[in-house]
């Protein structure tokens, strides 16, 4: 069974996402800081993570992935962003310049979510 960590300060958010999850077999651990994902990641050991792109801070979630790499961390990161809806900015591809997989754009449709799970972990 794939082990998800889905990270962001919205925890209605976070709820939702596991309901979507776990009927589809996978266990999904949840974490609303920075704290607490950098905490799941090395207890947990997920197969993929989901990082909200602003919590606390405007860039912790950007912070944290940064971080994650640097330790040598392999786990596929998919940022989370709905900066677009409120700001009408858009965030780039993941590249070298940004340690992430995919970005997805919130708010999620469960179908969007089950997808990008799927194109990652097969």
């Amino acid at each position: 069974m794939a082990k998800i960590l889905m990270v962001d300060d919205d925890r209605d958010f976070l709820e939702a996402c596991r309901l979507v999850l776990e009927p589809q077999g996978y266990q999904v651990a949840l974490a609303a800081s920075v704290r607490e994902a950098a905490a799941a990641v090395k207890k947990g050991k997920p197969d993929l993570i989901f990082l909200d792109v602003m919590m606390d801070l405007p860039d912790d979630g950007i912070a944290l992935a940064y971080q994650l790499v640097k330790e040598g961390l392999k786990t596929p990161i998919i940022m989370l962003s709905g900066v677009s809806q409120v700001t009408g900015l858009q965030y780039g591809k993941c590249d070298e310049v940004l340690p992430c997989r995919d970005f997805l754009e919130k708010p999620v449709k469960p179908e969007e979510l089950l997808a990008k799970v799927k194109k990652i972990l097969g």
